[in-house]
């Protein structure tokens, strides 16, 4: 049985501020299978952006990575801590063998050199390859998504493009070097939702074909009902609940989970109001003891003041002393 692609063991990210520690990401652990794709979802302030951010090295100060491993397995066979890089070595890997799509194109893309010229300079700082080998290697990029003439459209600068096509682009860019891994910050989120539908589509049959592995951080949980295989729920900082995508929107166990699901619009009833979950976000800086989500939770309890172990319950992994039982 081969390795998954992506083992994440223990992840922790910390901000020290004047005002004390801030736990952005606290303790996650998960896996994800070449071919697969992961939803990463939760609230926003859940700590999902941080946690792509910690596993590439993307983290400003104050905030730095703390403890955890992210061992990523090259298709070559060879598995190596990303944590454990120097800043040289982790640069060969980003881009490369790793790729992020961030939430607006424009953090990948350079407003004042043509798309060609961007293109060509991904694949060249990885590869020892011609000039014009690269270019046809951008074009076949830009196909790949959707994008038509692409040769005509690499000599386009990004100003030129639509915010859907700069968005398919930036997934262009990540496509490049055939990357193991592909991390997406919610790239679909200010998109309409025919543009949206066409780049989840192009997005999971390219990870199908190409055997990448992909790891969607979004608060939609239609996108990941249609798009991934398994999803990991995120709350303060902490995974809550992690399984096959059809059983937990199906039965969701934890009941932060559940409130999610609950409170979506598509599931309301005309004249009666829309279901939320109660209270507030805690603060990061002041989580109550035991289960960041007690205060919030109908299911309180006694136990709830210690701290839930991420338990396995039949075919998911969940921290709660009190979940729903799935059917």
């Amino acid at each position: 049985m081969t390795s998954p692609t992506l083992v994440v063991e223990g992840l922790r990210t910390a901000f020290s501020t004047r005002a004390g520690v801030v736990k952005a990401v606290d303790d996650v652990s998960f896996s994800v299978k070449r071919g697969e794709i992961m939803g990463l979802v939760g609230e926003s302030g859940s700590g999902k952006s941080m946690t792509g951010y910690s596993m590439l090295g993307l983290v400003d100060p104050p905030g730095r990575v703390v403890g955890g491993k992210v061992l990523l397995t090259q298709r070559s066979g060879e598995q190596i801590d990303l944590l454990q890089l120097s800043p040289r070595a982790l640069q060969r890997v980003r881009g490369n063998r790793v790729a992020m799509i961030f939430q607006d194109p424009m953090m990948t893309l350079n407003p004042v050199l043509r798309i060609d010229t961007q293109m060509v300079e991904a694949i060249r700082a990885h590869h020892d390859v011609s000039f014009g080998a690269a270019r046809e290697r951008a074009a076949a990029a830009l196909a790949a998504v959707g994008i038509a003439s692409p040769h005509a459209r690499l000599l386009a600068y990004p100003h030129q493009f639509s915010g859907g096509m700069r968005q398919r682009v930036a997934i262009a860019i990540a496509l490049l070097n055939q990357p193991d891994l592909i991390i997406a910050d919610e790239p679909t989120t200010a998109l309409d939702v025919t543009i949206q539908g066409q780049i989840l589509a192009e997005m999971q049959a390219l990870c199908r074909e190409s055997g990448t592995a992909l790891i969607w951080i979004t608060h939609d949980l239609s996108v990941v009902a249609g798009l991934a295989d398994t999803v990991s729920v995120m709350y303060a900082g902490r995974i809550v609940e992690q399984g096959a995508v059809a059983d937990v929107l199906e039965a969701p166990s934890h009941p932060y989970t559940r409130g999610l699901i609950a409170s979506a619009p598509s599931r309301n009833v005309r004249g009666r109001p829309l279901a939320q979950i109660p209270g507030m976000t805690p603060s990061l800086l002041a989580l109550p003891p035991g289960c960041a989500f007690q205060e919030r939770c109908g299911r309180r309890a006694a136990a709830c003041s210690a701290a839930p172990p991420l338990t396995q319950l039949g075919e998911r992994q969940l921290r709660c002393f009190h979940p729903f039982q799935p059917a």
